[in-house]
């Protein structure tokens, strides 16, 4: 099957959450959506106006100041250069090691991902968004990404499964942040793998067309099936 890069990101695991049936959810979640797992850097801090916001994270990412001023100079550098795209986005596996490397390195859990949109459904993707774009006419990170239509690089990475995503300003919705896990299950027999994910694109097919059905039920967005890669960290 034909990827279509939708760029690189660092993600953390998250622990599965409260509202998440323990019965069909693995313990640990791998997912794109920040509104599961957390994705560095977080821009939104980065570029926002509150001082106390920014040292605070920094604080938490363990960096001194020194570091903060070559992390944010690093940041500004590269998004000249379209290595990081906004929100979050590396344009390349090279930048987002680079990055993870320089800045991130005492925190070994975070993983290199990698989205890929299987290319029959770029079309309904852009599509999609240009319904949008009214709101936003600069392109988001993922929106430019597809629009180069890059192959994504997998060669040496894993793919770990598919997760049903509704793109939305700039950043993703899962299935599981509506909780449909449930759904899945009781239409389907859905069974996620060891991330949460999904493991054929068959399932990932039946699944988005059963979660663009609901309409109103979830997020006002267009569900699709994305292929999602691991990178391994480089040294």
């Amino acid at each position: 099957m034909n990827y279509i890069s939708a760029g690189y990101f660092l993600v953390m695991p998250t622990p599965r959450k409260d509202y998440m049936d323990e019965k069909i959810v693995p313990e640990t979640v791998l997912s794109v959506s920040s509104c599961l797992c957390k994705q560095y850097p977080d821009t939104s801090i980065l570029w926002g106006n509150s001082e106390v916001k920014k040292a605070r994270y920094m604080d938490q990412l363990g960096l001194s100041l020194n570091t903060v001023q070559l992390f944010e100079q690093w940041i500004e550098e590269h998004r000249n250069t379209g290595d990081v795209l906004f929100p979050q986005v590396f344009s390349s596996l090279h930048s987002a090691q680079d990055f993870l490397n320089r800045f991130l390195i005492q925190h070994p859990g975070i993983r290199i991902i990698s989205i890929g949109l299987p290319e029959r459904y770029k079309s309904d993707f852009l599509e999609d968004i240009e319904l949008f774009s009214s709101k936003n006419p600069e392109p988001y990170g993922v929106e430019k990404m597809l629009l180069q239509h890059h192959q994504p690089g997998i060669e040496g990475a894993k793919k770990v499964g598919y997760e049903v995503l509704g793109f939305d300003s700039g950043s993703f919705h899962s299935y599981l942040c509506n909780g449909l896990e449930r759904d899945f299950r009781q239409h389907f027999n859905f069974s996620p793998n060891r991330f949460g994910l999904i493991d054929s694109i068959e399932e990932a097919d039946r699944y988005s067309d059963y979660c663009n059905a609901l309409g109103e039920e979830t997020e006002s967005v267009l569900w699709l099936p994305w292929g999602i890669f691991e990178h391994k960290r480089s040294k």
